[in-house]
């Protein structure tokens, strides 16, 4: 299939913006679920373990499910979120990498 000509670099420009997503946004969940995670066990003292959800209260609310999700986010996020963040990561170096070799080109 032919490419409209001025299509290109728009293309290739969304194709930067996904892979900035889908590299950067796991990375910045994790990030707030372990902020979250600080927040609740240094502030309001919860109990925050991979064993069981503790009791938890935020205004007079029970979170501790939600407390305990987060912990377990903040726990083993990174391992099942690496690869494949690093895939994006690579794949994102790659096409900037093609990009700065085709302009050096023309």
């Amino acid at each position: 299939m032919a490419q409209e000509p001025g299509q290109g670099p728009a293309i290739e420009r969304n194709a930067h913006r996904i892979l900035a997503l889908l590299t950067l946004g796991p990375i910045l969940l994790w990030a707030l679920a372990f902020g979250a995670v600080l927040f609740l066990s240094t502030v309001l003292g919860c109990s925050i373990n991979e064993g069981f959800a503790a009791p938890c209260l935020l205004l007079g609310r029970d979170i501790s499910d939600t407390a305990y999700a987060l912990g377990l986010f903040a726990a083993w996020g990174p391992l099942v979120f690496a690869p494949f963040v690093m895939g994006a990561g690579l794949s994102w170096a790659i096409l900037a990498l093609i990009g700065a070799l085709r302009k050096r080109k023309s």
